[in-house]
């Protein structure tokens, strides 16, 4: 008797899978429930489980790729159960197993709430479109590894493969453009504290403001909301924000659905909710599909302008610089404020030069300007 494994659907994402760990070695004694294998999409990883006790024999091997409903391996009685199983099988999924190494694969919070960063995944909506396919990832170049000391290989795969195929098929595909304007943040900065005073439990961050900032200037400006799809400009009317949170292996860009329409409480517990998540690999494809913008930021890191690069199907992505007291002008007088830079990179096939100016322009007006961001983050 011989009991299959096969990759689970994972939502949307049914292919660009990569076998990035096999628990076990093959032929090994496993309990039902016992994990052994993981995969990972561009997103998250998945532990597999055995589904019955017996022991394993594995059909792909570490880097392989798959999709969802590919045979992965099998559990059986004995190696005879197995070869017995393996001679029906169709001539694709007979692919002689080999042996894998066995374990590990190859190889507080400050104002911002999150790190931030760059990966997003499209519209999850029936109608939406499919992602386009990443472009095949360019020959690597060899290097000369002779009389150089390595201090550490790491496997270029899964998650980080993954993440370099979009940014590069982004760049190669897109007509990217990235506009910069400096921002006085010192009102929303007193802002903020008075309402982390106000609701110490919900500690409100400039994540969670800038959140909500967004959505709203979205409104304004649907067209930064848009995909290409074919020769047509679909405009969305729903915002979805995506906010990418840095993982030790990767990122991952969770998804505030209809941030406009929720208020900021609720947005702020949403994004801590969905970080959470993250950080403990629970999240599923649900919370990390169909975004329609995405906020990033280099965090605590002392970077002050960020040319961030678009994920399609989106069509814009804005960056924030350090938030930090600096020399400015305000009204006729030179003193220290706080300040950053809010950096908007927009595909220019879909938004020309002057709605991608107004729209950060607007964005900036609602942060400088006490009546419209009390008035947004209400």
């Amino acid at each position: 008797m011989a009991t299959e494994i096969r990759v689970p659907k994972l939502g949307m994402v049914q292919s660009d899978i990569t076998v990035i760990e096999l628990s076990r070695s093959d032929g090994d004694a496993v309990d039902k429930d016992e994990k052994v294998a993981v995969i990972e999409t561009a997103k998250v990883s998945y532990d597999i489980y055995a589904p019955a006790e017996g022991r394993i024999f594995y059909l792909k091997r570490v880097k392989d790729k798959v999709a969802s409903g590919d045979l992965l391996g099998v559990v059986a009685e004995s190696r005879e159960a197995f070869e017995r199983f393996t001679a029906g099988l169709a001539p694709e999924e007979k692919k002689a197993p080999e042996a894998a190494p066995a374990g590990a694969p190859e190889p507080e919070e400050d104002a911002w709430g999150v790190t931030l960063s760059f990966e997003e995944e499209g519209p999850a909506e029936a109608k939406a479109p499919a992602r386009p396919a990443p472009a095949p990832s360019p020959a690597l170049p060899q290097v000369d590894l002779e009389g150089r000391k390595i201090l550490e290989r790491i496997p270029f795969l899964g998650m980080r493969r993954a993440i370099a195929d979009n940014l590069v098929a982004s760049l190669q595909t897109g007509a990217q453009l990235t506009i910069v304007s400096k921002t006085d943040m010192t009102g929303l900065e007193a802002f903020r504290k008075e309402l982390v005073l106000d609701y110490p439990d919900t500690k409100i961050t400039y994540v969670d403001m800038l959140v909500k900032i967004l959505a709203f200037a979205l409104r304004d400006y649907p067209i930064v909301n848009a995909t290409l799809v074919g020769d047509e400009i679909v405009v969305w009317d729903e915002v979805h924000m995506g906010v990418a949170v840095a993982l030790e292996d990767g990122l991952v860009v969770p998804v505030v659905r209809n941030a406009d329409r929720k208020g900021l409480g609720a947005v702020s517990r949403e994004i801590k909710r969905l970080s959470r998540k993250a950080r403990q690999n629970e999240l599923g494809p649900d919370d990390y599909q169909g975004g329609t913008f995405t906020l990033t930021s280099g965090g605590k890191v002392e970077t002050d302008i960020i040319t961030p690069i678009i994920n399609p199907p989106q069509s814009a992505i804005l960056a924030v610089g350090r938030i930090a007291p600096q020399p400015a002008v305000h009204q006729g007088e030179l003193c220290i404020r706080t300040l950053t830079h809010l950096c908007l990179t927009h595909d220019h096939r879909i938004i020309d030069g002057v709605p991608a100016s107004l729209f950060l322009g607007r964005v900036k007006e609602i942060i400088e300007s006490p009546e419209l961001f009390r008035k947004v983050l209400r």
